[in-house]
């Protein structure tokens, strides 16, 4: 059922975004750049004046992506998105781009970002 529900949300996520590439939180810095999908769970989050930032794979400061939403963005939300995607597994689609040594994801749309 797992492998199932995981083939679906590949399926939808590909309507999405073209192109992109499924990836391990571990391996985004290979694709700095690249468009690609990441499935990993939530660990940490922080709301701040300008933006809200999603740790995944680990909590700050070990994370090993961080999802960026900046605040004019937020209102697209149903939900303050820090506390919305805390604990659960998601999968984020977009750009991997680095920030001082960092990893992250820049999200603009909630269609980036499906809750598993």
């Amino acid at each position: 059922m797992k492998k199932l529900s995981l083939l679906i949300l590949l399926i939808a996520s590909a309507f999405y975004a073209k192109s992109q590439t499924l990836v391990l939180a571990k391996d985004a810095a290979q694709y700095i750049g690249k468009n690609v999908t990441i499935c990993d769970s939530v660990y940490s989050t922080k709301a701040l004046d300008k933006l809200t930032l999603i740790n995944l794979g680990g909590a700050y400061p070990k994370e090993l992506i961080t999802v960026i939403i900046n605040k004019e963005d937020q209102r697209k939300f149903p939900s303050e998105p820090s506390s919305m995607f805390m604990g659960n597994k998601i999968c984020i689609t977009g750009i991997v781009t680095d920030f001082k040594g960092k990893k992250q994801i820049l999200v603009t749309d909630p269609k980036q970002i499906i809750v598993k």
